[in-house]
């Protein structure tokens, strides 16, 4: 079984992640994560936060020669701005985690939640996704996505291509619909304001069956959602188009199968009964607004109960990008979990094998030994 584990502040030495139980015999290729963790850096939307960190991750144990030994891997990734932006405060802001764990952990100062809370954090998610994307891309394993929306501009653009912030700033596929997203920003950045909207994640080449029906938490779609659901500004998971569907028919709505086991449509999203059944997983996750605001909010001073407004600390105008690649890496992390938890292995090769000979025994059993 694999776990993993991640700590650090916003504003700290820096972030960690620990990855136990990764099988030996994976060459790791640094610069490919550090392009992924560029990408989530140069995304349009992004603060001033952006331009003070060059993320770069080190793994300090776990490799011999490049390649992993099975031993516990520790990434890092070192906080080049060391201190926070504002003072101590008593004052929560809405939207965000200081109320709730000012109250829950007893502390006067917003700050000390903001450190960990922080969306920050997330550079490390980035990293350690980035390292199981690659090991997925080898068990041929396909996992990308794009943004979909914007506050209200929106692409009806499907694709399964894979692109870059050199192509397309916003990650989106649409010239249009990201130009017009990307006025919105600029709007927003004038106005004081933020923005929300909407991404795809799409997941290609899958076992069949990976995931379960027998327990709760080993549903697919519960794993790939609690995975996602970790990103702080994510409020929302679709599989499929259920957004479209849940209009429909019944009858309308079956992804009817053909004789060679594919699907004429695949409006649940590649998930049957809590299992991949062989279509791309696709998903739609619904991003909230930056709740850091310009403009003040009213709150409370906790300090003497008086009403007040929130000042401002540096903030994005709009993560959907950002997320975009964040949500690649969280989703690759969870596949790559089930994987491990399906099939295992102590060696890199011996998990790959087990993959290809599961695939291959049930494409014969779907083609009656043929």
């Amino acid at each position: 079984m694999m776990r993993v584990l991640t700590a650090g502040d916003s504003h700290g030495y820096g972030l960690f992640g620990i990855v136990e139980g990764f099988p030996a015999h994976f060459q790791v290729d640094i610069q490919e994560i550090d392009d992924m963790l560029k990408e989530r850096q140069k995304v349009y939307g992004r603060g001033v936060r952006m331009n003070l960190e060059d993320d770069h991750v080190e793994i300090l144990s776990g490799l011999w020669d490049g390649k992993t030994t099975g031993a516990p891997l520790t990434f890092f990734i070192r906080n080049r701005s060391t201190k926070p932006p504002n003072n101590g405060t008593t004052i929560p802001r809405p939207g965000h985690a200081d109320f709730g764990g000012m109250l829950k952990y007893l502390f006067e100062d917003a700050r000390v939640i903001a450190e960990r809370a922080s969306a920050r954090r997330t550079a490390m998610d980035v990293a350690m996704g980035g390292f199981f994307r690659q090991a997925l891309k080898k068990l041929n394993i396909k996992v990308w996505g794009y943004t979909v929306a914007v506050g209200k501009v929106e692409t009806k653009i499907d694709t399964f291509q894979e692109f870059s912030t050199a192509d397309h700033p916003l990650l989106c596929p649409d010239d249009d619909a990201e130009k017009a997203m990307m006025h919105e920003i600029e709007k927003a950045l004038e106005g004081g304001y933020t923005l929300g909207g909407k991404i795809k994640v799409i997941a290609k080449g899958l076992p069949i069956g990976l995931g379960t029906f027998n327990r709760y938490e080993g549903r697919f779609s519960s794993v790939l959602s609690k995975a996602v659901f970790d990103i702080p500004s994510v409020k929302g998971v679709e599989f499929g188009d259920i957004g479209e569907s849940y209009k429909m028919k019944g009858v309308e709505v079956m992804d009817e199968m053909r004789a060679n086991g594919e699907r004429f449509t695949n409006h649940a999203g590649g998930i049957e009964g809590g299992m991949a059944n062989g279509q791309a997983i696709s998903m739609e996750i619904l991003v909230k607004p930056v709740p850091t605001q310009k403009i003040g909010i009213r709150t409370v001073d906790l300090s003497d109960g008086s009403e007040v407004l929130t000042s401002y600390v540096r903030s994005d105008t709009c993560v959907v990008g950002a997320v975009t690649i964040i949500a690649i890496a969280k989703v690759s992390t969870a596949i790559f979990g089930e994987l491990m938890r399906e099939f295992g292995g102590s060696c890199f090769q011996e998990l790959k094998e087990r993959v290809e000979n599961y695939k291959e025994i049930r494409r014969r059993v779907m083609f009656h030994g043929k």
